[in-house]
């Protein structure tokens, strides 16, 4: 959309003056600006011109205007200048991820950093299970019944789980199978051990005896286990909404919850930046559903060793100062990516 100069100066004046206290902006207010050099009769004529290009328009209860979700989409397309962070909050987003050490507890962290420093509920989605990748398979024998299988992922992820047999197992018979597994499954991806193992069972019961095969079984369960996941993605910070007015409404907030809670709207809206390069802003209507009215989400891939793993992002209110928010969000996205690689 071509703003003519005098346009695009009042327009993004009304932009700082609701992103920042989010109250409709009136012509008597931006003909006093300094640098607006026209009559008040001016402003409100270009003001009348901005509401007909659907730019913003003006509530029932007051003479000011306010954006309209498509102004927000100009603003953010258009007008808005993004600073990089400052060496102090690149390394305040590094320090957040220190006490980190396997790749759930780094995406948990990148949730609570996001957060903390955006004021706004975030969201890190979890890496398609399917597509994790198996590095190792260990036993560890607790009692002669017990065993604890530690499945290595992606070099980074541990995941334990205890299994109980009803005979005694030996540790010789662990190790067999731990490096049975690891040669026939090593390197897959989680999905692809899964196929494997179920194709294999028929001949796995002629070749190995009975309490190999509950140990592979187990292990089997292990994996599904891992696979269905339930949540697919953390959220931190939901409480924050609560400090914007237009978001603040207990009908409104308990809507926003349910939709984090039922995961399938806010799961289509990142599948879709998945697909995207570099940071996507959606606003209002753009999220897909009502619920989402007032809000933005700002959301970012991250990556290991170049592997597209997941999303993560912040929702709150459309009046956010997204030139202050979208750089937090890729910088953290981007810190994410090189420790995941590590």
């Amino acid at each position: 959309m071509n703003l003519n100069d005098r346009s695009q100066l009042l327009f993004k004046h009304l932009m700082a003056l609701y992103l920042n206290d989010g109250k409709p902006v009136g012509s008597s207010v931006l003909a006093k600006l300094p640098d607006v050099s026209v009559s008040s009769a001016t402003v409100r004529n270009v003001m009348s011109d901005l509401e007909k290009m659907g730019l913003i328009h003006s509530p029932h209860t007051s003479a000011g205007r306010v954006p309209t979700d498509h102004g927000f989409r100009v603003f953010v397309d258009s007008i808005l200048t993004v600073q990089p962070l400052n060496s102090s909050l690149t390394q305040e987003i590094q320090r957040g991820f220190t006490q980190a050490q396997t790749q759930e507890e780094l995406l948990g962290s990148a949730s609570n950093i996001l957060s903390g420093l955006t004021g706004m509920a975030s969201l890190v989605m979890l890496p398609n299970q399917e597509q994790e990748t198996l590095r190792h398979i260990d036993f560890v024998k607790l009692n002669n019944k017990r065993v604890l299988v530690v499945l290595v992922l992606n070099d980074q992820d541990v995941q334990n789980r205890i299994i109980e047999f009803e005979e005694d197992v030996s540790s010789s018979q662990l190790i067999q199978a731990a490096n049975y597994l690891n040669e026939h499954f090593a390197g897959r991806h989680l999905s692809e051990v899964k196929k494997m193992l179920v194709e294999r069972l028929d001949e796995l019961r002629r070749t190995m005896d009975a309490l190999m095969l509950s140990i592979v079984e187990a292990t089997d369960q292990v994996i599904e286990q891992k696979m269905q996941k339930s949540a697919p993605y953390f959220v931190s910070g939901k409480t924050n909404l609560l400090n914007y007015d237009e978001l603040a409404d207990a009908e409104k907030l308990k809507a926003l919850f349910h939709s984090f809670e039922e995961h399938s709207d806010m799961l289509g809206l990142l599948n879709k930046s998945m697909q995207a390069n570099g940071v996507q802003v959606f606003i209002g209507s753009e999220c897909g559903n009502e619920t989402y009215q007032n809000c933005s989400v700002i959301t970012t891939p991250y990556e290991r060793e170049g592997e597209v793993m997941g999303v993560l992002g912040v929702v709150g209110p459309s009046r956010m100062p997204y030139d202050k928010i979208v750089p937090k969000v890729d910088m953290t996205a981007r810190i994410l990516s090189s420790l995941l690689k590590k």
